[in-house]
């Protein structure tokens, strides 16, 4: 592999834009541009830079192709480590979302329970007594304040589910 490319991966893996590389190497954005595109190379000091930047010899950024082919039959790839940390960053979306909208769910459970026993004491009934002439209190179906706090406790619980079984097979 041309150092082009292994500055591209590298740039890639390590979630930088190009401006921002150049940035750090001080060096235009074209340049870098320009190096990993392979129409130009890197100085012997922007080398050396960059194999600090990434924390990676000298060695593995310049050696020959066929030491890096042989080599990565055994270890990870940066593509590997890209995929892997992509994965590991949906899966954590996935948990998150289902525990967001399970404990939402809750929470609106809880506040239709305190709407009930509001509705429900005696303090209201007389209240409504005082204003509109009746003891009965409210006429709600609490039910049906309950179907939306249902309904978000499903969807948190079906994206749980699928991050315990996508997890599994991983």
């Amino acid at each position: 592999m041309e150092l082009g490319k292994k500055i591209k991966q590298l740039r890639k893996f390590s979630g930088m834009t190009q401006e921002q590389l150049a940035e750090k190497l001080n060096i235009s954005r074209q340049a870098l541009s320009k190096w990993e595109n392979g129409t130009s190379m890197p100085d012997v000091e922007s080398v050396v830079r960059i194999s600090k930047l990434f924390h990676i010899s000298l060695d593995e950024l310049l050696f020959q192709e066929e030491k890096y082919v042989e080599e990565s039959k055994t270890q990870i790839t940066l593509e590997d480590l890209t995929k892997i940390n992509m994965h590991n960053w949906r899966m954590n979306l996935l948990l998150s979302s289902g525990i967001l909208f399970l404990i939402i769910s809750v929470m609106m459970a809880a506040f239709v329970n305190a709407l009930k026993t509001t509705t429900v004491s005696m303090s209201y009934i007389l209240y409504r007594y005082i204003a509109t002439g009746q003891y009965d209190p409210a006429p709600v179906n609490y039910f049906v304040l309950l179907v939306p706090a249902l309904f978000v406790g499903l969807i948190g619980i079906i994206l749980c589910i699928c991050y315990f079984v996508k997890n599994k097979k991983s």
